[in-house]
């Protein structure tokens, strides 16, 4: 994303691309659930995505903290605005969308409009592609949010509201009271970090770098991801909901998640050489989330064949997520090389 680049926080796009790879690409070995060998790679999978349930919080604190420094004071910034932001991220996802789902109707022959139509507004159309439909909810809702946060009692509303759209989940996924409420798309269900990133970006983040905060944030990081390990097991063994034990919606994963964040916030300020690598990914995130799922599947279909390592799910997780990032970060650069940049940042979202 072409705008100021702070190493900071390109180390931390890094490190939740490469989490959200790794999500996508645990969901490839849960099929080990049905092997009567294979249960303690299942439940290390289960243990495995609580930790790696930060990457979405992470990107929408990050949308939030930036934007923040984008005040929309009259209609005409807003309409400015959005224009911009929208066309960012609704131009490459289009791209790929298409193209997703013109080789699914080459491969089917099966041309149902109302599906792609579907597809398109949910963003169904690739594994992952929701959080783009997410974060132009929330970019529509900024400037009520930009509001809310000049009175005091900002923070605590967006909390409630937060907390209350969780509970309505827990009684539907849990309880199956309210019927089957999605998770991933509506903003609500997220909006608690990008209300996060809004208010520390306009305020800085100097309350979270004092000293003292070391004797808080790792306890705080440990407990919350214990009882996000806790929480995952209860929800799979006694409630046999395995897409909720893995979600990253769900309050244990929230509190690990803000933990997170904190944790960013206290050691930016005390470390001034960000490994190199990692800050490349992360200027690399967006097109990385974009194309990532295309490569996956390859290496999946790979690997999965290699029974050895198939069957050592901690190490065929560790290759396959090395190998997907590092093909795209090539394709990546090779692209930027070979086209226009305009091209690649409007079009391709590289």
């Amino acid at each position: 994303m072409q705008r100021e680049r702070d190493p900071s926080f390109d180390a931390f796009r890094g490190l939740a691309i490469i989490a959200v790879v790794a999500i996508h690409t645990s969901d490839t070995g849960f099929p080990w659930r049905y092997s009567a060998t294979g249960e303690w790679n299942f439940f290390f999978l289960v243990a495995y995505r609580q930790l790696l349930n930060f990457a979405v919080p992470a990107f929408i604190f990050i949308s939030g903290y930036w934007l923040s420094m984008k005040p929309i004071k009259s209609l005409k910034d807003y309409k400015t605005f959005l224009a911009r932001r929208l066309s960012r991220i609704f131009i490459p996802y289009l791209f790929w969308s298409f193209i997703l789902l013109g080789y699914a109707v080459v491969k089917t022959h099966d041309i149902n409009v109302y599906r792609i139509i579907f597809k398109l507004l949910t963003g169904g159309a690739g594994r992952g592609y929701f959080f783009i439909i997410l974060i132009a909810q929330l970019y529509v809702i900024t400037p009520l949010l930009q509001y809310i946060n000049r009175k005091p009692y900002a923070l605590i509303l967006v909390l409630i509201l937060n907390i209350i759209s969780l509970l309505a989940l827990y009684l539907s996924r849990v309880y199956n009271i309210i019927g089957h409420l999605p998770a991933a798309l509506p903003f609500y269900s997220w909006i608690i970090f990008y209300e996060i990133g809004l208010l520390i970006g306009s305020c800085g983040d100097k309350t979270f770098v004092a000293k003292n905060m070391r004797f808080f944030i790792l306890p705080a990081l440990l407990v919350s991801l214990l009882a996000s390990e806790l929480e995952g097991m209860i929800l799979l063994l006694k409630y046999d909901s395995l897409s909720f034990a893995a979600s990253a919606v769900k309050y244990s994963s929230f509190l690990y998640s803000v933990s997170i964040i904190l944790g960013f916030l206290f050691i930016r300020e005390r470390i001034r050489y960000w490994p190199k690598s990692l800050v490349l990914i992360g200027s690399y995130s967006f097109g990385i989330y974009l194309i990532h799922f295309f490569i996956l599947d390859k290496v999946v279909s790979t690997f999965q064949k290699i029974n050895i390592v198939y069957a050592l799910q901690p190490l065929y997780q560790f290759i396959v997520v090395l190998i997907t990032i590092s093909i795209c970060f090539v394709l990546i650069r090779i692209t930027r090389k070979l086209l226009p940049k305009t091209f690649c940042y409007k079009i391709l979202g590289f």
